[in-house]
């Protein structure tokens, strides 16, 4: 049996739950050479999303690949954070869209809400307009290259999100192979103990929030105090936010 054999691939492969994946690369491979193929792929440690080609992000399905980091069920916490501050008609800014993740979740979930999605990679921004199209809202979301604020002159928001990279170098070498030999580097790792983009963005958050506007960052959880006390030092009333498992994950600014 074919889920049978793969379940031995993978397990050879030290994959921890092989036989729920031999099941998942059976019902999405369409045939059982590319199904075998796909096998040898996660067997050999590649993530088992850029294997089959898709992530959830809520109630989305995105397309992956190695151009994007994998989005984690985490980082759903930021959306659960933004919708209920937008105001009707409000604007959102995704900051480092990568996959287009958090974006699309918030355009699919506010339809009322316009959204501004950016990243420094074009080869992000061309995963993220696949993922609008796929998912029927490439007309809900504006997609800019753009190095955090760069492209955003004279532009404010209401709400912005930002998931920048925030893996030290000394992390980095620790994560796990399947991340750190597969997901894009530039994505993860970021210099000033992980904290380097997110410091710069808080510098640019006065000039792009609105009146009574709001940002989110995702984080480390030892960092979350220093970016609280650099969200202060601009001017915000500063939060931390935990995940579902406890984890001081969100750094938020208000105004």
């Amino acid at each position: 049996m074919l889920v049978d054999e793969i379940t031995a691939m993978l397990r050879a492969g030290k994959i921890a739950n092989c036989r729920r994946e031999a099941g998942w690369i059976v019902a999405e491979c369409p045939d059982a050479a590319s199904a075998l193929d796909a096998a040898r792929r996660r067997a050999a440690g590649e993530p088992l999303q850029y294997v089959l080609g898709t992530a959830p992000f809520r109630d989305l399905m995105l397309d992956v690949d190695s151009r994007v980091l994998i989005p984690r069920p985490e980082t759903e916490g930021m959306v659960d954070w933004i919708l209920p501050r937008v105001p009707s008609g409000g604007t959102v800014l995704d900051l480092g869209t990568g996959s287009g993740a958090i974006a699309l979740a918030v355009a699919q979930e506010r339809p009322d809400v316009r959204v501004t999605a950016v990243d420094r990679s074009r080869e992000a921004l061309d995963a993220a307009r696949h993922n609008a199209a796929k998912c029927g809202l490439a007309d809900r979301v504006e997609f800019l290259r753009s190095d955090l604020f760069s492209s955003l002159t004279n532009r404010r928001f209401d709400l912005i999100a930002a998931n920048l990279p925030y893996v030290t170098e000394a992390e980095y070498l620790q994560l796990a192979p399947e991340v750190r030999d597969y997901e894009p580097r530039s994505a993860l790792v970021a210099p000033d103990c992980g904290l380097a983009l997110i410091l710069r963005a808080v510098e640019g958050l006065s000039a792009h929030l609105g009146d009574s506007g709001a940002a989110i960052f995702e984080l480390s959880p030892p960092q979350a105090p220093r970016a609280a006390a650099a969200l202060t030092a601009a001017g915000f009333r500063a939060g931390i936010v935990r995940d579902l498992c406890g984890r001081d994950r969100f750094a938020t600014g208000e105004r």
